[in-house]
């Protein structure tokens, strides 16, 4: 396949803004030697973000689709050679060649890439149609008027745009038949590797955070969004609040002492004067925030829910991280649980490092390879473990995982062809041991303890009691302060 030829750049430009610090900008290389922004795209794209409807990851991407439209425009239409107003149908054009790859070295797109860049190049037209008083730069007028053009030429634009997908079947896909190439891809960390993988990483923050996520089943971004106050303990357990990074509310001191109720944001802007780590752009110290199922979504908070009795070790790992880590860092005005070395809010990039490093001790240690795996495994494992151990119907899986729809959690009850043989042969088994089939007393004797064997690798004891192998952890010899 040829290579993707393009007349542009999305680029991250720093500003000075209340709700954010970067704003993702497409930069024309028409004149390589003077690389010009965009205005429309821009504000296009300014506009986007003060709404707050979508993240800035999918403002960066639907800056991306624009610029294709303006490839498509500039490369394949050739501007300069079409009179004006000859563009009628340049989007459903555009559209068709994006969909099948006929142009500029473009792939055939997946069903979701069509959708998002058609849903994105839809909402920079309505944009630019909408704000037609506006003054747009000389060298922008044309793109601009003719890309209105297009846009007035197709009736009920919105509904039958394009005309190529009025064959497909609609109903499914948006005007778009999907094309089915097997189930999605389901991959846990493996489940009698999670142990080692634990007791193989360094440092406590990190060992921490890796029997969270596989045993509380949650998303990274979700626990590093997390504060202080979010951790508490109850009957010698860890227990765990996950609340919305912006608009969760909570109650907090003032400085003349008074309490005042607001949001997880205001908070942040009024106490520590920083904005929620969804606003940081393109900044090292962002982190996203899909949609989560909250417990209770008028106060937007859930519990994490924990497997196999950990409670216990993790309140272990927690007092061992506040007195070991977190009093030894230097102390930096935000909330956040989980820092770094120099006390600033522990960045995504650092965490997939550790992670990266904790395997290939494994891999060296036991000869394998792990290629391939992320912390998300671990969440991954936590559903594996829920759907095809415990069993547990989907409805309550999703409530434990927090997703939006049960279609999300569909894909980690996946069963192997592997596993369904394996059920296969315990249901038998199960079935001889209630006499549900005929077998001879010493006969079913015997498979009655195979049946009981059936089981997966156990945690350490250790964990449960909430020791280690120096002993409990004692915290009244402990003399340096909480930070």
């Amino acid at each position: 396949m040829s290579d993707v030829q393009s007349t542009y750049a999305v680029v991250h430009l720093g500003i000075s803004a209340p709700d954010s610090h970067t704003l993702p900008v497409l930069v024309e290389l028409d004149d390589p030697e003077h690389p010009t922004i965009s205005f429309s795209v821009a504000k296009f794209a300014r506009y986007l973000q003060r709404e707050g409807l979508s993240s800035y990851e999918k403002i960066q991407k639907m800056v991306g689709s624009v610029g294709k439209l303006r490839d498509f425009y500039v490369l394949v239409r050739r501007a300069e050679m079409v009179p004006a107003g000859g563009f009628k149908s340049l989007i459903e054009d555009f559209l068709f060649a994006y969909d099948r790859g006929t142009e500029l070295g473009w792939r055939p797109a997946s069903n979701q890439e069509y959708l998002s860049t058609r849903a994105a190049v839809i909402e920079y037209l309505k944009f630019v149609y909408d704000n037609s008083a506006t003054t747009w730069p000389e060298r922008e007028l044309r793109f601009i008027a003719d890309c209105r053009a297009s846009w007035q030429s197709a009736e009920h634009a919105e509904k039958s745009l394009l005309f190529h997908t009025k064959k497909r079947d609609r109903k499914k896909s948006n005007g778009r038949k999907r094309n089915y190439k097997g189930l999605r891809h389901f991959k846990p960390f493996p489940p009698h590797l999670v142990v080692p993988l634990i007791e193989n990483t360094k440092n406590v923050r990190d060992k921490l955070l890796f029997t969270l996520m596989a045993y509380g089943g949650r998303r990274l971004s979700e626990m590093l969004h997390m504060f202080v106050s979010d951790i508490e303990t109850r009957n010698d357990k860890l227990s765990v609040k996950l609340r919305h990074p912006d608009r969760s509310p909570m109650v907090w001191m003032n400085l003349a002492g008074k309490r005042v109720k607001g949001t997880r944001g205001e908070y942040l802007k009024t106490i520590f004067g920083v904005l929620p780590r969804t606003e940081h752009g393109a900044k090292p110290s962002a982190v996203g925030w899909k949609g989560v199922k909250f417990d209770d979504e008028a106060t937007m908070v859930s519990d994490l829910y924990f497997i196999r009795e950990v409670e216990r070790y993790l309140l272990h790992l927690h007092r061992q991280y506040l007195y070991d880590v977190r009093a030894s860092v230097p102390r930096l005005q935000h909330p956040y649980y989980f820092v770094s070395a120099d006390g600033s809010p522990l960045k995504i990039q650092a965490v997939e490092k550790q992670f990266e490093l904790a395997c290939r001790r494994l891999e060296k240690k036991y000869g394998i390879s792990l290629e391939g795996y992320s912390p998300h495994s671990l969440r991954h494992y936590y559903g594996f473990y829920c759907a095809d151990v415990l069993k547990e119907n989907l409805l309550m899986i999703q409530k434990w995982m927090g997703h939006m729809q049960p279609s999300s959690t569909a894909i980690y009850a996946h069963i192997s062809p592997e596993t369904a043989h394996a059920e296969l042969v315990h249901a038998e088994m199960r079935a001889k041991v209630e006499e549900r089939i005929y077998l001879p007393p010493a006969e079913r004797e015997a498979v009655a303890r195979k049946f009981a064997e059936h089981g997966i690798d156990p945690i350490p004891e250790a964990w449960r009691l909430g020791s280690t192998i120096h002993g409990v952890l004692d915290i009244t010899k402990m003399r340096r302060p909480i930070r």
